[in-house]
């Protein structure tokens, strides 16, 4: 096996067990829930604000 390819087997193992500890916080924790929530509402009014004042361009 080469160097490189043990790094990023390693890094998928990382960005996979990180995505299960995220979810698994999101459905057993109320509080986690709750932020993760309101950081969605938050981002939701940001985004329509840049997409009212002409800011919104995503090309």
């Amino acid at each position: 096996m080469r160097r490189g390819q043990s790094t990023v087997e390693w890094m998928l193992l990382v960005s996979v067990l990180s995505v299960g500890l995220a979810l698994a916080a999101y459905a057993f924790i109320p509080g986690f829930q709750n932020g993760i929530e309101s950081l969605d509402d938050d981002l939701g009014r940001l985004y329509q604000q840049g997409q009212t004042n002409g800011s919104g361009d995503t090309r």
